[in-house]
């Protein structure tokens, strides 16, 4: 049988994601020699309120509450630490930190309420955060990143600018110290690619800051609380306005050390449903370009079957070259997380799962966020399910 066409098929794939991944760093290069010749403020930087929702214990979470509350930022500032129940384990250590802290009435821990059951978790400790802030810009921050030096001075810069509307940072994931929380570092750290390419109203949640009056102008988060991905759904109805939504260079980290398989299929599986459902058509083309290794090892069994058995292991040896060099370059100068040399072998298999997790993003709309299980409505607002 003539394997012909499925060969052309194959290599045209591969063509198209070193197009792209070329493209991608080209773009990614070119944005951050931008952003490291920009001016700095020519105006003192605005007070801020940090609001911080937490649902439990995230890993290495004193570290990552206390590099907000003495970041050192050189404005008044304030960190709202904003949680849902009384009883959850974090609010021990919070209100420990609030009583060894310096100068307390920079730190506050306050507590949400929900009017519904569809309503995010994550979502309404914004909402209340937003409520109780005193100053007029605002960072949303996610409790297991880590703040670091000049983070928030760069997420600020942008905002000077009228017609920004939101900024935020791409997370890199660093620490691992199993192959579980490496798998992940490899799957997130690569997003800065994805961001280069994306549409306008992207932006990714783990840190974002924006200012009151563009929340006000979209109507504040009220309209949002339904919807699974807040970044997103913030990031479109801040472009439906006509704002900007800028991507700073400086990455946030998120300290990863370990985690378990079943924990990482569930949160990847999240991410997929909330992208697809936000993503629309182009969605359909995922596999395409996130599975060289995948698509070149299929092109060499073809190959094998028409009898070009060299023309094979070179597809497969430069494919394998790139991708290993688009990942290490990524993580050397991008994540700065020299140590993920060690699991470069879990490429492959991080590409089957994500191949299989895209299949099932299709047949189960059901997520687990923070304990709690809701089904995923196409419109991307959510149905809780007991």
């Amino acid at each position: 049988m003539d394997w012909i066409w499925a060969e052309i098929l194959t290599l045209s794939i591969l063509a198209v994601y070193c197009l792209k991944t070329f493209l991608a760093h080209a773009l990614v290069w070119r944005r951050l020699r931008k952003n490291n010749k920009a001016p700095p403020l020519n105006t003192e930087l605005p007070s801020i309120s940090i609001i911080m929702p937490v649902r439990g214990l995230d890993q290495e979470a004193e570290e990552n509450f206390m590099s907000f509350v003495q970041s050192g930022y050189p404005a008044p500032f304030e960190v709202i630490f904003s949680v849902e129940e009384r009883e959850d384990p974090a609010v021990p250590l919070i209100q420990r930190l609030i009583a060894n802290c310096q100068t307390p009435a920079r730190v506050r821990l306050i507590f949400s309420k929900r009017q519904d059951q569809r309503e995010l978790g994550k979502t309404v400790n914004l909402m209340a955060g937003v409520k109780e802030s005193r100053y007029e810009v605002l960072v949303f921050s996610d409790s297991d990143v880590r703040n670091a030096a000049g983070l928030l001075e760069q997420l600020l810069r942008p905002l000077s600018d009228a017609r920004v509307g939101m900024s935020y940072a791409c997370p890199v994931y660093k620490g691992a110290r199993e192959w579980v929380a490496a798998l992940m570092a490899l799957a997130v750290n690569e997003a800065i690619l994805a961001l280069a390419t994306a549409p306008p109203f992207t932006a990714v949640g783990s840190t974002m800051a924006m200012r009151k009056d563009v929340l006000h102008a979209i109507g504040g988060l009220t309209p949002l609380r339904h919807r699974i991905g807040i970044d997103a759904a913030l990031g479109r109805a801040v472009c439906a306005k006509g704002y900007r939504i800028e991507l700073v260079q400086q990455p946030v980290t998120v300290i990863h050390l370990r985690s378990r398989f079943s924990e990482w299929w569930r949160q990847m599986h999240r991410w997929l449903v909330t992208i697809q459902r936000y993503l629309g058509a182009g969605y359909l083309a995922i596999p395409f370009y996130s599975a060289p290794i995948v698509w070149a090892s299929l092109y060499f069994f073809l190959s094998l079957l028409g009898g070009r058995v060299a023309q094979g292991l070179a597809v497969l040896a430069f494919i394998l070259v790139f991708r290993l060099a688009s990942v290490v370059v990524v993580n050397l100068f991008f994540a700065k997380d020299r140590g993920m040399w060690r699991y470069l072998w879990l490429l492959p298999i991080l590409e089957l799962l994500t191949m299989a997790l895209w299949l099932e993003s299709y047949a189960n709309p059901y997520v687990v966020w923070r304990g709690r299980r809701y089904r995923v409505l196409a419109d991307a607002t959510v149905r809780p399910v007991r």
